[in-house]
């Protein structure tokens, strides 16, 4: 993941930090944690608390992307976390081709595509959540939702539009990770934080009961851990049986089976695939190898296919998919996804069905 750091620059993503430094704002500068060991030194991380109200967008942004033929509603998002983008791929793409359509994105970490097929956007570089309205790919800006709790890294939600959005914050006022809770009507109204939470947060999840779960790293990246909200409230409890090392994307299938990325594992990224985890998680399978360094992934509205986006080498993986089969590598794509800029974010549209 990675972290802006000082007034607009406030964001996360693949655990990787982006320090601004400094009262001007500038071109972010990464800092990776290497296999969830430690964070790399020369990283700058200001308090949320020192961000002025009046540097959080209040309206929606103007539409400068490439819109997709309204006919084309199926398809896969792609964010680039120092790219001004989001880009939109045809769902098959064994062919390596381009993207077709884009929106704008900002210091983004990781996306989301909720039931109603609207793309929500955590903008990291301009602490809100963006909604791109739906059924078609790249549509335009349907609502912004300002973030005053801290730096949105990630979001679950069944419709965003009209329901809530659980928003995952890599860091709060506080400095540690935490979950916004948000409706386009109210704006985000609370912050689900816990006192096991010690260091940044990764992925978010929220299933069809309107129950919450977001990963964290502890404060020397030497250890992860899930929490869990019942009904997306309260203070929140410490999954048990949870064995990653490390923090990374949570998704649910459509058996209600949590996967969960252990993005920076000693072994190389890796998937495990969990029940439960309200406290107690059961493990399903795994721990399943990813390619590359994998941080975020997502299941396909069928649960057939995973798709997982390698930070480092720049390219989308794709996989079938078996909660206790495992994964089985079928081809990537790289095609329009430039390296230096850091591709980590993914989204199915459709997605699955949790």
């Amino acid at each position: 993941m990675r972290l802006l750091s000082s007034a607009l620059c406030t964001t996360v993503a693949v655990a990787l930090l982006a320090g601004c430094g400094g009262s001007n704002m500038s071109s972010p500068t990464a800092a990776v944690p290497g296999g969830g060991t430690g964070m790399t030194a020369g990283h700058h991380v200001q308090p949320l608390s020192a961000v002025p109200k009046w540097m959080i967008p209040k309206v929606r942004p103007p539409f400068h992307g490439v819109k997709a033929p309204k006919s084309v509603t199926r398809g896969m998002y792609i964010s680039e976390f120092y790219g001004s983008s989001i880009l939109g791929y045809a769902r098959r793409n064994v062919g390596n081709k381009p993207p077709y359509c884009t929106v704008p994105g900002s210091a983004v970490n990781n996306l989301a595509v909720d039931n109603a097929k609207n793309l929500i956007d955590p903008d990291g570089g301009s602490r809100s959540i963006i909604i791109y309205g739906g059924p078609a790919m790249c549509g335009s800006v349907a609502a912004t939702i300002s973030d005053p709790y801290g730096q949105p890294a990630d979001a679950s939600s069944q419709n965003a539009m009209t329901g809530n959005i659980a928003v995952g914050n890599i860091v709060d006022s506080s400095g540690v990770g935490s979950v916004s809770m948000c409706t386009v009507a109210a704006g985000c109204t609370t912050n689900l934080t816990s006192s096991s939470i010690t260091g940044y947060g990764g992925g978010v999840a929220m299933d069809n009961s309107g129950n919450c779960y977001m990963t964290s790293e502890n404060a020397s990246f030497t250890a992860s851990i899930m929490t869990y909200w019942a009904g997306c409230s309260g203070s929140g409890t410490t999954a048990t049986g949870y064995l990653n090392s490390s923090y990374g994307a949570l998704e649910i299938d459509n058996s209600g089976n949590i996967l969960s990325v252990d993005a920076f594992n000693s072994s190389g990224s890796q998937l495990y695939v969990y029940s439960g985890c309200n406290p107690a998680c059961t493990v399903v399978g795994g721990p399943y190898p990813l390619h590359g360094s994998t941080l975020f992934v997502r299941l396909n509205k069928a649960n057939g296919r995973l798709a997982g986006v390698e930070y480092v080498n720049g390219q989308v993986d794709l996989y079938n998919y078996s909660a206790t089969g495992g994964l089985t590598y079928l081809y990537s794509f790289n095609n329009g996804l430039t390296t230096s800029l850091q591709p980590e974010g993914i989204a199915w549209q459709p997605k699955t069905n949790q």
